[in-house]
């Protein structure tokens, strides 16, 4: 149900914002959405320091490295068979499937390579953030917070955020700031490392 009225508030913003029925609010509208997560972010983070406090953080560390490697090279290996069925070569598909998710650095980094490949990269990487945006609350239901973390790569830092709103587990926010985390400090090295081979 939750996801239902996800999806209705994000439709209707869009056609508030398309046809300029909330113009008024654009002057304030970066302002709007920055205090807002600040508040999201503070409000969850009390939950987490509990969660230190409680001794259950550390357990999650150690668990939260582990599935960040995993998630890097699983992504990786599954950028080889989808070049069989895309119009790139398996090189130009590992890269764009190197961004993790994290389109507003990997796009640049894979430029200067190959300007359509930054566009692929682009699309591949908005279409992971929206797929775990989506799909992490519902998965959270069948599978472990780990796993579920997966999905987004890079970007779970900030799709974690939105599942823990839906499904109320903020227990996701922890694992997603921490595999998040890790899975970033790759991307910049893999896509340096593939354009240049």
């Amino acid at each position: 149900m939750m996801i239902l009225v996800l999806v209705a508030v994000l439709a209707t913003g869009f056609a508030c914002g398309r046809l300029g029925w909330l113009s008024f609010l654009a002057p304030v509208e970066s302002d709007v959405v920055l205090y807002t997560l600040y508040v999201m972010v503070f409000t969850i983070s009390v939950g987490l320091g509990a969660q230190y406090r409680e001794g259950e953080g550390e357990k999650i560390s150690a668990k939260a490295l582990l599935y960040a490697f995993g998630t890097v090279a699983g992504t990786l290996l599954a950028a080889v068979p989808m070049s069989l069925f895309l119009p790139v070569s398996m090189k130009d598909a590992v890269i764009a499937a190197s961004g993790m998710g994290w389109y507003s650095l990997s796009t640049g980094l894979v430029y200067a390579y190959s300007p359509s490949l930054s566009v692929a990269t682009f699309v591949c990487c908005v279409s992971r953030e929206i797929l775990a945006i989506f799909a992490m609350p519902l998965l959270i239901k069948k599978f472990r917070r780990p796993e579920v973390v997966s999905v987004g790569g890079s970007a779970t830092i900030n799709s974690c955020i939105a599942a823990a709103t839906v499904s109320g587990d903020n227990s996701i926010v922890l694992y997603g700031i921490l595999v998040g985390s890790v899975i970033s400090l790759f991307v910049p090295l893999l896509i340096g490392f593939l354009t240049g081979l």
